[in-house]
């Protein structure tokens, strides 16, 4: 994702519409049209708040959400559904700021009702910024009440923690539904990284995972891993690899779509290690501006110093500052190589560094192994 400069340059452009009209959104989906939705307790602006939808897009503001957006804005979340539908001009000029994915923890400030729609403006927990000015280590945005609950219950005894370990993971209904991998039984989509509370059984071969009403969801046990103890570079690659050939989302930070800073920004996280959300940040990290919440980073500067799992950053040619991040992986037949999500239109891909068109100012190593 781009720098916080031209983030917040192309939010003020966005603003200059807030005088126009809200779209109109659907209203909040029944039980009877969606048998899965959460009967969790609304969030209705309580001061802390929990994502209820498998990924929540986090928007500018309610005034830029198009009737294009609108499968992202209900409870239960049509993230593939949305994507699916937008045209290539549709997915430049989504509204996003960054998502948040189910369970994840948000701060909210204010509400606002918006097109026969109540909206929540919140910090997102776990995506440190430069932008937060109460150390957090959130990142702010607008989404839909009825995407959020205050409702978080302790999880049974017995449980421990894991985390969504593929691109997306399919949850079920009933532990049966999932060890048959059955399309009647799914209760939902769920994102790369997300975190539930889980216990074997009580199938072969299946979790009970908690969400934070309580509800229990059944995952197949080799979707969802433990955080590992001590995560290496080797790690950031293999698990960056995963995702080649996914279309690029800007404010993407789920399995469905990555925008670059999404990419990095969550390999770390999966792998237990908080960086900042966006592009500068993520470099400036490096050299000793670490916004609250933050890991620290050490700058590398030489191509020939990098090591696999770095994260490598770059200017436009006629700009300063950095707006594009990747993942260095090796260097092949003399050429440094790096997987990133390059723009909208082109997927995840494994390239040459020098390949972008754009130019290579310095790594940040946040990993020592």
């Amino acid at each position: 994702m781009y720098s916080v400069k031209t983030v917040l340059t192309a939010t003020a452009a966005m603003l200059l519409t807030l005088a126009a009209p809200a779209a109109a959104l659907p209203a909040a989906p029944t039980a009877e049209a969606h048998p899965y939705a959460s009967a969790a307790r609304p969030c209705h602006g309580a001061p802390t708040c929990y994502v209820d939808v498998t990924v929540a897009q986090v928007w500018v503001s309610p005034e830029q959400v198009r009737p294009v957006d609108a499968p992202a804005t209900t409870n239960p979340a049509d993230i593939r559904g949305w994507l699916t539908t937008m045209s290539l001009d549709e997915r430049r000029e989504v509204a996003g700021e960054t998502q948040a994915l189910h369970g994840g923890r948000v701060s909210v400030d204010r509400t606002e009702w918006r097109g026969g729609v109540l909206w929540d403006h919140v910090w997102v927990h776990g995506q440190p910024t430069p932008r937060d000015g109460e150390g957090l280590g959130a990142y702010p945005g607008w989404i839909p009440d009825r995407q959020l609950t205050s409702e978080h219950r302790r999880a049974p005894g017995g449980t421990h923690e894991e985390r969504v370990a593929r691109p997306t993971a399919r949850g079920y209904a009933t532990a049966r539904a999932a060890a048959a991998g059955r399309e009647s039984g799914q209760a939902g989509e769920y994102s790369y990284n997300t975190a539930f509370p889980v216990k074997a059984g009580p199938l072969p071969g299946v979790v009970t995972a908690y969400s934070p009403s309580g509800d229990r969801l059944f995952f197949r046990a080799g979707d969802l891993a433990r955080v590992p103890a001590a995560p290496s570079g080797a790690d950031v690659v293999a698990a960056a690899r995963a995702f080649l050939g996914l279309p690029y989302l800007w404010s993407g930070t789920s399995g469905f779509g990555y925008d670059c800073s999404g990419l990095t920004g969550q390999v770390y996280s999966a792998l237990g290690v908080t960086i900042p959300r966006d592009a500068q940040p993520q470099f400036d990290a490096g050299g000793g501006q670490v916004p609250a919440g933050s890991a620290a980073g050490v700058r590398i500067t030489g191509t020939q110093d990098l090591r696999p799992g770095d994260i490598v950053a770059f200017r436009p040619a006629t700009g300063t500052e950095v707006t594009h991040v990747g993942i260095y992986t090796e260097t092949r037949d003399g050429e440094p190589m790096m997987i990133n999500s390059p723009r909208t239109g082109d997927p995840v891909r494994e390239e040459p560094i020098g390949s972008t068109g754009r130019v290579y100012v310095g790594a940040t190593r946040f990993l020592t192994r």
